[in-house]
């Protein structure tokens, strides 16, 4: 079953290229694993709304589009 990339993903990973940042940065930046944030990137995972903030700062993302 193949999952629907939300706005909010799809929007992280158009600003990971445009900020040059890989997921080891992203990890740097945010304490949390690559894969980790991976997932969440992906939906493949829920998380709470504070960890969504984290990565949306990083990668000045509106956090909303999560929703």
């Amino acid at each position: 079953m193949k999952r629907e990339l939300s706005s909010w993903g799809r929007q992280c990973k158009v600003q990971m290229i445009v900020l040059e940042k890989t997921l080891s940065d992203l990890s740097q930046e945010t304490n949390l694993s690559k894969t980790y944030i991976s997932a969440i990137i992906n939906g493949r995972m829920v998380v709470p709304e504070k960890t969504i903030q984290t990565i949306s700062k990083a990668l000045e993302v509106d956090a909303a589009l999560a929703r």
